[in-house]
C-alpha cells in the first residue's frame, strides 16, 4: 500500500490513458515493485519506454500479463510444493512403424508420401543465434558442408523447391520462426539472395516476443532497472501460438493443405525421410506423427510413450524427458528403469528429435480451440530452502513437442523411427565441447554425417564408393566419414525411386576414398571413374549425363584454417579448397554430356563424342570398356 501511496503522491506515473490502463492493471497484480524508483524528474520518454515493453508483452502472450502471471503463480505453486506431473501416469511404447532404409516398406512408404507432399507445408524454428557454436550470428546462415558452401537456409529452401518439381505442385510455403536476435538477420539473408529461388510470398516470417522473468513465488516481475522489465524467450512451443495469431495454418487448412512439417534449423539430413514419413500418417491416420531415430538406454534424448493415467485410464502420446523417463520406468514398468528393448540393444521407447508431421485440418482446429498455447512449465533455480526466492529471475517456458498434450484421446498420435544417419546430424556445439560428447553434434560432424548421407545412398543403389579408411581429426573432433565428400543436392533425387533413374548402371560408376563429388539438377551418370573432384551442377532448364568418363585430378584439400578465418570457418578448424584442376560444370540450360575427350580431359559438351566401336569403349581407365 506504501507504494501506491508514493506513486499517487510523488509524480505522475502515467501519462496517456492506455499508460493509465496498463499501470492498473500491473498494480491490480501485485506488480506496484515496478514504480518504486521512478521519479517525476525522469521524464516521459523513460515512462512511455517502459510502458512500449508492457504493452507488448501484453499483446504477444493470449490473454496477456494476467493470464500469463495467473499460470505462473500455479506452476510455482506446483514446483515449491516439489509435484511431479507425471505422478499416476504410466508409459508404454506408442503406435508407429519402424523403417529399414531402402526396404521394401521404406520404398512403399516413400511412394504414398510422394502422393501427399504437394499438399504438405513447412515450419521452420530459427529463434537462435548460434552462440552456443561459438557463432554470433544467425544458424541458418552456416554452410551445411565445405565442398559447395550451400547454406542451411539455402539448402532447406531448395529442398521444397525439388519436391515441388518432383510433385508437380504449386510453391509449398514456408513458415520460419523467428526472434528479436534473428529476424533482421533472417529477412537480409533471404533478401540478399533473392530468397534462393522461392516464389514471392512463399517465405513467411513469424516473430516470437518474449516473456516476463519472475524473481519469486508470488510471480512478481523481475525489473532490469527502474524503467525496464527483465523478460527472457518463452521456448520454441510458441511457435504454435505465432501460426495461430497469423492466420498461416487456417489458411494453408482452406486451401486444401493436407500435412504441416516441423523441422529443425542446422539438420540438414531432416528432409530425406520425410515422404516416408509422410506415408505412414497417411497410412496410420495420424494427427500428429514423431519422426524420430532408435535410442540407446540412458541416452540424454527424450522418449516418444504413450502414458495411461491409473486413476482414468486417459491416455496421451508425447515426448518424456530423458531425466524423466528413467525414474517414471522404475516407478512403474521395470526397477530397472531405461533398459533395452527386445533387441538387446535400443530403447524401446524412440528417440525424439523435435522434428514431426501434424494433419493441417485437425491442426487449425486445434489452434482455433487452444489459441496455439502449449502445456508451459517452470524451472526456477531457489535461493534457499524455504523456495520462495530465486537465484536469478525465472520464465515460463513450452516446448513444441508438448503440442499432444492440447489433443482429445480420440486424436491418433504416432512415430516414424528411421536411421539417425539418414535422418539427424544436428549442428549445435561448439568443437571444444563437441569433442566429449557422442555424437558430437557440431559443424564437422554434421558436415561429415551429410558426405556419409549421400555415400550410402550411392551405396544402396549399387555404385562403388569407397570408405575412408583411417579416422580424421580436426579441432579435437574426429570423424570416420568425411571422406569421399559426396554432395547431392536436394534437385538431384527427392526419393529413392528418383535415386535409381539417375543412376541406371550404378556398376559402372566408382568414387575413390580422396574424390569429392557434387551433383545438382537433372544428373543422369551411367558412367563414372572418379579419383579427384567433379561438380556438374543443373539449373531447372538443364540436363546432363555422364557417359564414359574418367575424371582423375588434385580433387579438393583441407588445410588448418588461420586464426583470422570467419567464424563459420573457425568453428570447423579446417579451409577446404578446390584444386585448379577440378572439372566444374554449371549449366543454366540445354541438353549436355560430360566426358572424356581423347586427350583424355574430363568436357561437357551438347554432343556426344563416345568413341565406342565394336572393340568397346577407348576411353583410357574407362568402367564400361
Amino acid at each position: 500500500m506504501a507504494a501506491r501511496d508514493a506513486l499517487s503522491q510523488d509524480m505522475p506515473t502515467a501519462d496517456t490513458p492506455e499508460q493509465q490502463a496498463l499501470m492498473a492493471m500491473l498494480v491490480a497484480e501485485g506488480q506496484e515493485h515496478l514504480f518504486a524508483k521512478w521519479r517525476a524528474s525522469d521524464g516521459a520518454e523513460k515512462r512511455a519506454a517502459f510502458f512500449e515493453q508492457i504493452a507488448k508483452l501484453e499483446a504477444s502472450y493470449p490473454g496477456g500479463l494476467k493470464a500469463y502471471l495467473k499460470s505462473a503463480r500455479t506452476l510455482l505453486a506446483a514446483s515449491a510444493r516439489g509435484d511431479n506431473p507425471l505422478d499416476g501416469w504410466a508409459p508404454s511404447v506408442p503406435d508407429g512403424e519402424a523403417l529399414d532404409f531402402g526396404s521394401e516398406a521404406w520404398l512403399a512408404a516413400e511412394a504414398a508420401g510422394s502422393k501427399e507432399v504437394g499438399q504438405c507445408a513447412f515450419v521452420l524454428v530459427a529463434g537462435g543465434l548460434g552462440e552456443r557454436l561459438g557463432y554470433s550470428r544467425i544458424k541458418v546462415e552456416l554452410p551445411t558442408e565445405t565442398a559447395t558452401g550451400t547454406r542451411y537456409l539455402e539448402y532447406y529452401v531448395k529442398s521444397l523447391l525439388a519436391l515441388e518439381r518432383a510433385s508437380k505442385s504449386g510453391p509449398l510455403p514456408l513458415a520460419i520462426m523467428v526472434s528479436g536476435d534473428t529476424d533482421a538477420m533472417t529477412r537480409d539473408l533471404l533478401k540478399a539472395n533473392d530468397n534462393f529461388g522461392a516464389a514471392p510470398g512463399q517465405i513467411a516470417l513469424v516473430k516470437q516476443e518474449k516473456v516476463a522473468a519472475l524473481s519469486d513465488n508470488d510471480a512478481r516481475v523481475a525489473a532490469d532497472g527502474p524503467y525496464e522489465v527483465n523478460s527472457k524467450p518463452h521456448g520454441h512451443g510458441d511457435v504454435h501460438v505465432l501460426l495461430h495469431q497469423s492466420g498461416l495454418v487456417k489458411s494453408w487448412a482452406a486451401a486444401g493443405r493436407k500435412w504441416v512439417y516441423f523441422f529443425q534449423d542446422t539438420n540438414a539430413l531432416g528432409f530425406r525421410p520425410l515422404l516416408a514419413t509422410l506415408g505412414v500418417s497417411t497410412s496410420l491416420g495420424l494427427h500428429c506423427n514423431f519422426l524420430t531415430v532408435p535410442r540407446l538406454p540412458g541416452q540424454a534424448v527424450g522418449g516418444i510413450a504413450k502414458l495411461t493415467r491409473a486413476a482414468d485410464g486417459a491416455t496421451m502420446t508425447l515426448n518424456v524427458e530423458y531425466n524423466q523417463l528413467d525414474p517414471l520406468l522404475k516407478a512403474t514398468v521395470n526397477p530397472d528403469g531405461d533398459v533395452a528393448g527386445a533387441d538387446g540393444v535400443h530403447s524401446p521407447y524412440p528417440g525424439n528429435i523435435n522434428q514431426f508431421v501434424l494433419a493441417c485440418g485437425p491442426y487449425a482446429e486445434t489452434l482455433a480451440r487452444t489459441s496455439g498455447v502449449m502445456g508451459e512449465f517452470v524451472n526456477p533455480k531457489y535461493a534457499d530452502a524455504s523456495k520462495t526466492r530465486f537465484k536469478k529471475p525465472a520464465r515460463l517456458e513450452c516446448m513444441m513437442q508438448d503440442y499432444p498434450k492440447v489433443l482429445a484421446p480420440s486424436e491418433k498420435v504416432g512415430f516414424t523411427s528411421v536411421a539417425a544417419w539418414i535422418s539427424f546430424s544436428p549442428c549445435k556445439n561448439a568443437t571444444a565441447d563437441a569433442a566429449t560428447k557422442k555424437p558430437p553434434a557440431c559443424a564437422l560432424s554434421a558436415e561429415a554425417d551429410q558426405y556419409h548421407h549421400c555415400s550410402e545412398l550411392l551405396r544402396w543403389a549399387g555404385c562403388q564408393v569407397e570408405k575412408q579408411s583411417r579416422p580424421e581429426a580436426w579441432g579435437g573432433v574426429t570423424v570416420e566419414n568425411l571422406r569421399p565428400a559426396v554432395v547431392l543436392l536436394p534437385s538431384f533425387a527427392t526419393s529413392l525411386a528418383e535415386l535409381r533413374t539417375r543412376l541406371p548402371c550404378p556398376s559402372f560408376v566408382s568414387v575413390s576414398e580422396r574424390s569429392t563429388l557434387v551433383l545438382e539438377g537433372h544428373v543422369v551418370v551411367k558412367s563414372l571413374k572418379l579419383d579427384g573432384g567433379l561438380v556438374i551442377k543443373c539449373g531447372p532448364g538443364a540436363s546432363c549425363v555422364v557417359d564414359h568418363c574418367v575424371c582423375i585430378n588434385a580433387g579438393f584439400s583441407r588445410a588448418p584454417c588461420p586464426p583470422d578465418a570467419p567464424e563459420a570457418i573457425k568453428i570447423r578448424g579446417y579451409l577446404t579448397a578446390k584444386g585448379a584442376d577440378v572439372p566444374t560444370f554449371s549449366l543454366p540450360s540445354g541438353a549436355w554430356t560430360v566426358t572424356t575427350d581423347a586427350g583424355g580431359d574430363v568436357v561437357c559438351t551438347r554432343d556426344a563424342p563416345f568413341r565406342v566401336d565394336e572393340d568397346g569403349c577407348h576411353v583410357s581407365g574407362c568402367v564400361v570398356a
